[in-house]
């Protein structure tokens, strides 16, 4: 060992610091939009698998039980007499209403929600599911299917040669929507807009 040198420290200056934490920076800003471009395209994608899923769970059901099975269709800001399911009552809201001396109450909720139920027993709820990004039908709606497996899709469409299209949207305007096919066989596809 020599004794009178000096042992050189090893380490960072301040200024190799600060212009690693200006690039760190400038990446982060880059990746934070298009990290929401992901989140919003994996939360549309959920919401479309979690639908398509409902959809073949009621079909199934309705084939293995051999009777009807019914998905209902609930919109948010709809005034209905009639109360969702308690999973799905999240910021609900209930009005009185009087009419010719009769109280009637009427409920509004935030989101759209949708449930799979036997058609001959509608409050024995068999699954359940939730969205905010539905925009195509803007109103309540029933599909129901029947024991070979075909749908009756009449309060979906508009008119009778068409089949039943659901549209997610989602909250960004730069992600395409997603269109939910459903053919009175009971098939269900994707679909164009």
């Amino acid at each position: 060992m020599v004794v009178g040198k000096l042992k050189q420290q090893l380490g960072f200056t301040l200024i190799e610091l600060l212009v690693t934490l200006m690039i760190a920076t400038i990446i982060a800003i880059m990746a934070v939009p298009a990290f929401a471009g992901f989140l919003a395209r994996q939360q549309l994608t959920g919401d479309v698998n979690e639908m398509i899923s409902i959809l073949s769970f009621a079909r199934s059901e309705a084939i293995k039980q051999r009777s009807d099975v019914s998905v209902i269709f609930s919109p948010p800001n709809a005034a209905t007499a009639n109360r969702r399911p308690e999973s799905c009552r999240n910021n609900e809201v209930a009005q009185e209403a009087n009419e010719s001396g009769e109280e009637n109450t009427t409920y509004r909720y935030s989101d759209w929600c949708y449930w799979v139920a036997k058609s001959d027993a509608i409050d024995e709820i068999l699954r359940l599911g939730q969205a905010s990004n539905i925009t195509k039908p803007d109103q309540a709606f029933l599909l129901t299917f029947q024991s070979l497996g075909d749908a009756d899709i009449d309060s979906c469409r508009a008119d009778t040669s068409t089949p039943c299209r659901i549209t997610l949207n989602p909250q960004q305007d730069d992600i395409d929507p997603v269109t939910l096919v459903i053919n009175t066989t009971g098939s269900i596809r994707r679909g164009e807009p």
